[in-house]
């Protein structure tokens, strides 16, 4: 849902000066190939969210943020994550790119959102 990720993403900043613009994110869509493989370091359905390579930016660098959904590491109980409530992480697994198109990488989702340093947002609906 780009529209509740576009509202989120400015939800990081407190209102104010520093505040992005309403409109700021109302383009947010993939990359085309060769600028996503010119970003991340890797070719398409190979975008892993590890090693990403670090972006220059007016001299400094910078990483690729990674962007979890919320849903994801809710339990069923309200909990975060099922390590301190008993809760189960739903999905407990989840599948992504890993490094070229051929590979995939599993992983525990806890793990992942430790691995990558995921910001954690509410970006998605329920399906029916």
């Amino acid at each position: 849902n780009t529209k509740k990720l576009s509202s989120e993403l400015r939800g990081l900043r407190p209102p104010g000066p520093t505040r992005l613009e309403s409109n700021y994110f109302s383009e947010l869509r993939l990359a085309p190939e060769r600028v996503s493989e010119r970003l991340t370091g890797y070719g398409h359905n190979g975008v892993s969210p590890f090693g990403l390579l670090a972006m220059e930016d007016g001299g400094s660098n910078s990483m690729i943020a990674v962007v979890v959904c919320k849903s994801i590491v809710t339990t069923e109980d309200g909990g975060n994550d099922g390590s301190e409530d008993g809760g189960v992480v739903a999905p407990r697994f989840v599948w992504m790119g890993g490094g070229d198109r051929d590979w995939k990488l599993g992983m525990a989702t806890s793990e992942f959102v430790r691995g990558v340093d995921g910001i954690v947002l509410d970006v998605s609906e329920p399906r029916a």
